[in-house]
């Protein structure tokens, strides 16, 4: 489970305006959304080490885990079209703070059943390496 910081600003970014697909938050929570595309994330943290012990700080680092979702039995294009645009934009952000750091993007899996599937899903993700300064 990656840090509060982390999913915050994650969080954040997919809720800019600029990014095509809706976001909505799905951990632990019922939603139900209504537009045919939209996006959600899920963390993971992969290491974190403690980095200095005179100043107490640490080092995450981990996966957002981005799930593309569409309308099963339409294709491929539309989907990946918006999530290859919304990742581009997504990568453009940067933490003010420079504590968080986007270092690499998988390439796309793909999940689907045809119209056996309630929905299409496209998979990216998103690699970063959070500082973390205990005061």
């Amino acid at each position: 489970m990656s840090s509060s910081y982390v999913r915050e600003l994650f969080r954040s970014w997919l809720s800019d305006a600029s990014i095509q697909s809706p976001y909505y938050d799905t951990i632990n929570l019922e939603q139900n959304p209504a537009e045919d595309t939209w996006v959600t994330a899920e963390f993971d943290v992969t290491f974190r080490e403690r980095k200095t012990f005179c100043e107490g700080s640490w080092e995450e680092e981990g996966e957002v885990q981005l799930m593309f979702n569409g309308r099963a039995g339409v294709g491929d294009g539309e989907l990946l079209s918006i999530s290859e645009a919304d990742i581009k934009t997504l990568l453009s952000f940067r933490d003010e703070t420079g504590q968080l750091v986007v270092t690499g993007v998988s390439g796309v899996n793909e999940f689907s059943g045809g119209t056996a599937n309630m929905g299409y899903q496209l998979e990216y993700l998103i690699e970063y390496t959070f500082t973390e300064k205990q005061t």
